[in-house]
């Protein structure tokens, strides 16, 4: 007990990093590995009582660690009655694929509790769809007990049945804050090339007044769009980025008629930031983000299907914030995405518009 809760505590100082669509989190492998460890009752204390780290205020301290002994609880129930059991350093009697078997039932049971858990609070705080809400949860959270359930079992393996005991740990923590530094590494490498970009959107407001507030909406209904449909991680960044950046095309074309502007700026972006050898992929969706599901769009009139994913995203994305920036409310520019669903803009993006104005997930008016 005294060893997982150090773990637990150490951990708690720390956010999850995250690669993909997993996260890499110390707190959420030592919670699961303590409910074969240390029983239902311990499993329990060692998620909540490092809550008492958290600089959250009273009431979210509450909130998190009764949400931790309620899904730890669930899962230590279904621990048992898959056919596991509490162990002690030295246990051979339980065989791996029983335990992983059980550990794999366990963590997904909490996974599954914390949905519920979740879901209830963002239906009951944003008045959106239950389900929706459930849904996109699911996606984020299960991928990441997988992870936790496999580093869970290697540790417990190493504890039990290895017999090392809370020496297990000597190997464990070291090699998971490793991983933890990399990533954290990874994201200010992320961070610093996305600030590269900031000088072009500055750039492109000092042409065109209100650009740089127009490329904030886009992007967050860019990011919210590409959540809601199920893209992955680095699918949402790219999405994103292209959305900020679908503009940049107009420093190019400054000067020339406004209909060369309308028909030629997504593609001369690449005469901008073609050179930033990062963005190729963005690029790729800048250039088609004018395209229409009828196939009437440009540069290239492709229809439907023919249409990257990325790209019908940030055209749903261009049309809600370009109203918005014009003096729309949130609502009626949802409304007019809607009624040209089908024509112009992807049926399935401008759902999950919808989906993300109901949970106030769209960015707001002029910052």
């Amino acid at each position: 007990m005294a060893a997982l809760l150090a773990v637990a505590l150490i951990a708690a100082l720390g956010r999850p990093q995250a690669i993909g669509p997993l996260q890499v989190s110390t707190s959420g492998i030592v919670q699961i590995a303590s409910i074969p460890l240390l029983g239902p009752v311990g499993a329990a204390l060692v998620g909540a009582l490092p809550v008492v780290v958290d600089r959250n205020e009273p009431l979210k301290r509450l909130y998190n660690a009764s949400q931790r002994v309620i899904f730890l609880l669930a899962g230590a129930t279904v621990y048992v009655a898959v056919g596991g059991r509490t162990l002690t350093a030295g246990a051979d009697d339980i065989g791996p694929l029983t335990l992983a078997v059980a550990m794999g039932c366990a963590s997904m049971s909490v996974a599954l509790v914390n949905v519920v858990l979740l879901s209830g609070v963002l239906q009951r705080s944003n008045a959106g769809s239950l389900r929706a809400i459930g849904t996109d949860l699911l996606r984020q959270i299960v991928p990441s007990y997988v992870s936790y359930a496999v580093a869970a079992y290697l540790l417990v393996i190493l504890w039990a049945p290895g017999g090392l005991d809370w020496a297990s740990i000597l190997f464990f923590l070291p090699s998971i804050l490793s991983i933890q530094w990399g990533l954290h590494q990874h994201a200010d490498l992320w961070a610093t090339r996305h600030e590269l970009l900031t000088p072009f959107v500055r750039a492109l407001d000092l042409r065109h007044p209100g650009a740089a507030d127009e490329a904030r909406l886009a992007a967050g209904a860019a990011t919210s769009v590409a959540t809601g449909i199920g893209l992955s991680p680095d699918e949402i960044d790219r999405v994103t980025t292209a959305a900020r950046l679908r503009d940049v095309g107009m420093l190019a074309l400054d000067g020339a008629p406004a209909a060369i502007v309308r028909r030629d700026h997504s593609t001369a972006a690449r005469e901008v930031i073609g050179a930033v050898t990062f963005l190729e992929s963005t690029l790729a969706v800048i250039d088609g983000h004018h395209e229409r599901i009828d196939g009437g769009g440009q540069p290239a009139g492709l229809s439907g299907p023919h249409i990257p994913v990325g790209a019908k995203v940030v055209a749903v994305a261009d049309t809600w914030a370009h109203l918005v920036a014009e003096g729309w409310s949130a609502p009626d520019a949802v409304d007019h995405c809607e009624s040209v669903a089908g024509r112009m803009l992807d049926g399935e993006c401008v759902a999950a518009l919808r989906r993300a104005l109901e949970r106030e997930q769209l960015p707001g008016g002029a910052s």
